[in-house]
């Protein structure tokens, strides 16, 4: 809460120039990053059903050498794609114990993805408004719960916002640069966690030259990047691959019930809330209309929008589906606040910070609940 009311009281313009004095607010962000995302990172066991499952997965991959065909006690495993196995399994290879080496990945790629995000942030919006989206997205608490936890969450929403994100100044300007780089990330999403992204990346259709996306110099990067492991998966087992990762793991997860996943489709209303914890009671503040003659803005609310729709059109429905709309949620909120009064952004952020003292409070209260309160 200091960092966002240290911006305020001391008026970081809106420029592309940083300010001296920003430079300084890194002796404060790198040690509070290191204890939120590094710090004590395996002392607990792997957790819940999926970070066993995957850190087993990897470590088979490590030991035999089979970087192509997933496998679970030594039978395939076609639930997700390869790229969260890859980078535990490059850990294992290394030494890494096995809780450090499943999640180790999601923390580097969370922050890693928090220094790319206020870069671009502050290079299409400005300075202030890029360190209090780093701020709020960093300090959320699924986004920080999601890095603590191997499972295929993290990379999927760094791959994907970061291709999103990459995509702004095409959206804007038509400045097509980036988009190669854009693919390849794109590309790099499949690998996390399949078609899902393709999908989630309808908001770029608000671009009106939407057939710079299929020129060769776009389109090879991403086939480059996504194609070869899905080719080689396929070719050494075939249709298996395809019924099990394709027609189950993707449509079946949007009708049917055999995947014990049912939810109502308000689930996402709560989960959200939660998620964004302190920040939460920012939603209130809204969008201004001036917004919709902003492409940028409009794709940071489509994207957001998308992901929440997507995930709950689905039957099944599990929390961490919508950790990709965390970094376009953070930015409009860090957005309205730019746009007010520094006086009333400061009440704003310190109301939040009340709200985390009430964190420990409610955990207390939460242990003396039976377990049984919460059963459905």
């Amino acid at each position: 809460m200091r960092l966002a009311a240290f911006l305020f009281n001391h008026g970081v313009p809106h420029t592309e120039k940083v300010p001296r004095k920003i430079p300084r607010l890194l002796w404060v962000v790198l040690p509070l990053a290191y204890l939120v995302y590094f710090y004590d990172l395996s002392a607990a066991g792997l957790l819940g059903p999926d970070e066993p499952r995957y850190a087993s997965i990897s470590r088979e991959m490590a030991r035999s050498g089979d970087w192509v065909t997933p496998r679970l006690w030594g039978d395939p495993w076609f639930e997700k794609p390869a790229l969260l196995y890859w980078m535990s399994g490059i850990l294992f290879r290394l030494g890494f114990n096995t809780e450090l080496a499943p999640r180790l990945p999601g923390a580097l790629l969370a922050v890693g993805f928090l220094a790319f995000y206020w870069h671009t942030l502050r290079r299409e919006f400005s300075c202030r408004a890029a360190w209090l989206a780093t701020l709020i997205l960093g300090s959320s608490g699924m986004w920080v719960a999601y890095t603590q936890n191997g499972v295929t969450d993290i990379p999927l929403a760094v791959t994907y916002s970061s291709a999103m994100l990459l995509a702004m100044p095409w959206v804007a300007r038509r400045d097509t640069r980036r988009l190669p780089v854009s693919a390849a990330l794109f590309g790099f999403a499949v690998l996390a966690k399949g078609l899902v992204p393709l999908t989630l990346a309808a908001p770029l259709l608000l671009g009106r030259h939407v057939r710079d996306w299929l020129r060769w110099q776009v389109l090879v990067p991403f086939f480059l990047v996504a194609a070869p492991w899905y080719a080689l998966c396929y070719w050494r087992n075939g249709w298996p691959f395809i019924h099990e990762f394709i027609v189950v793991q993707h449509f079946s997860r949007i009708g049917s019930d055999a995947l014990k996943h049912v939810q109502a489709w308000w689930f996402y209303l709560p989960v959200l809330a939660g998620a964004l914890l302190p920040w939460t009671p920012l939603l209130g503040l809204g969008v201004s209309r001036e917004w919709l003659r902003d492409r940028r803005r409009l794709v940071l609310l489509l994207w957001a929008a998308c992901v929440l729709l997507l995930f709950s059109i689905s039957l099944n429905k599990l929390a961490g589906y919508i950790l990709p709309a965390l970094p376009a949620l953070a930015a409009l909120i860090a957005l309205r606040l730019d746009e007010l009064t520094a006086p009333r952004a400061r009440w704003l952020l310190a109301a939040c910070g009340a709200l985390t003292v009430a964190f420990p409070v409610a955990a207390r209260i939460l242990e003396t609940v039976p377990d049984s309160a919460f059963a459905t």
